[in-house]
């Protein structure tokens, strides 16, 4: 009786601080993998009965560690008890599955550089010297008098810098534009033939000294109706965000009125008569024309942005009879940032006026570069 308590109380001894040690460690995922790495020992049968009855399931696992030793990664899995392991498998998926999409729609294409991301409007101002000569025909003074060319016989088509510049307010595919310039061409010459000019009469070989100038202001509205190589290709399709795109082509279309007004005189220094002609005259006008900008940014580098703008408009002109105005640009600018840019190109302005014995025929073009900058 004494024998079989002792031995009883000898397995209690031995077996309990086993099975605490082997629950705890069971139950910590740091510590899981280190116990299944390790060989197991050879327990005491009484040591295994008794564990046997408080806890099975680690046992068990033991046993078949011990057949097949497994790496620590696997060790940690197995050894854990069913409700660790539950949650470590049900955890590690639908972290997976939530990170994923959310992953892909932080890494969308970056915002081309077509497309500045700014205000809801944007200012974009184009200062710019101008270089343009005169050119065409004059006539004034009734049927009687001659038609003059405006380079041969006044000497007017000298290259003449003049100040050009506008200002522009983008709002969606809409944009509104303010543009002026001036102009001032000088001459001297001997007269080729005999002549009149207003109410100066000159003679061949007598000197004439021309002068003309030229100021204008007009406004203007556009707006693009075709992208063919963005995804949203007509205005009212609803934007893109997020579209990465090398190239843009917009088809546009302009509507216009501006006002432009007319200074000549003709001076015959050997009689000291002098006639002049002096008119301000308005237009409305239509027209179109197309955009290409070019994402340069990987090409270029310095360059981030090259724009090309083609465009022609016409509209008739009043008072006057018959009287038409056209101008026609092609510019182009080399964006540096997202902010400031070279612009240069050719300008060209057309005037064909006729009222009170004066008829004009003549074009105001050339060169045409500056600076711009949006904000």
């Amino acid at each position: 009786m004494h024998r079989l308590t002792l031995g009883w109380a000898f397995g209690v001894v031995v077996t309990l601080p086993l099975c605490i040690g082997s629950t705890v460690l069971a139950q910590s995922p740091a510590t899981a993998g280190v116990v299944a790495a390790k060989p197991t020992v050879a327990k005491p049968a009484a040591a295994v009965t008794a564990t046997q009855s408080v806890a099975p399931t680690t046992l068990a696992v033991k046993a078949s560690a011990t057949k097949v030793p497994a790496a620590p990664s696997s060790s940690a899995a197995t050894t854990a008890p069913p409700s660790t392991a539950t949650t470590a498998t049900s955890t590690a998926p639908s972290s997976a599955a939530t990170s994923a999409p959310s992953t892909a729609a932080t890494d969308a294409p970056t915002n081309s550089f077509l497309q500045f991301e700014g205000a809801p409007i944007e200012l974009q101002l184009n200062t710019a010297l101008w270089l343009p000569r005169l050119r065409g025909n004059v006539t004034y003074g009734g049927a009687s008098a001659p038609n003059l060319d405006l380079s041969t016989d006044l000497s007017l088509d000298a290259m003449e810098p003049s100040f050009y510049g506008d200002i522009n307010a983008t709002w969606k595919n809409w944009t509104l534009r303010v543009t002026g310039t001036s102009f001032k061409s000088t001459g001297s010459i001997g007269a080729t033939s005999n002549g009149v000019f207003g109410s100066t009469a000159f003679a061949a070989g007598q000197n004439l000294n021309s002068s003309f100038s030229y100021w204008t202001v007009g406004i203007e509205a556009e707006s693009w109706l075709w992208r063919p190589f963005s995804k949203q290709e007509l205005p009212w399709l609803a934007a893109v965000a997020n579209e990465s795109l090398p190239v843009d082509l917009r088809i546009f279309g302009q509507v216009g009125a501006r006002a432009f007004a007319i200074d000549q005189s003709l001076t015959n220094a050997a009689t000291g008569s002098s006639s002049s002609f002096s008119e301000t005259f308005g237009t409305a006008y239509a027209g179109g024309g197309f955009n290409i900008y070019f994402d340069t940014r990987e090409a270029l580098g310095f360059i981030k942005r090259f724009d090309v703008d083609v465009g022609i408009e016409a509209g008739p002109v009043w008072p006057g009879d018959g009287g038409l105005f056209m101008q026609i640009n092609a510019t182009g600018t080399a964006w540096l940032n997202n902010n400031v840019g070279v612009y240069f190109g050719y300008e060209n302005l057309r005037q064909n006026v006729n009222t009170n014995d004066y008829e004009l025929n003549s074009y105001i073009g050339g060169l045409i570069m500056g600076l711009s900058v949006k904000f």
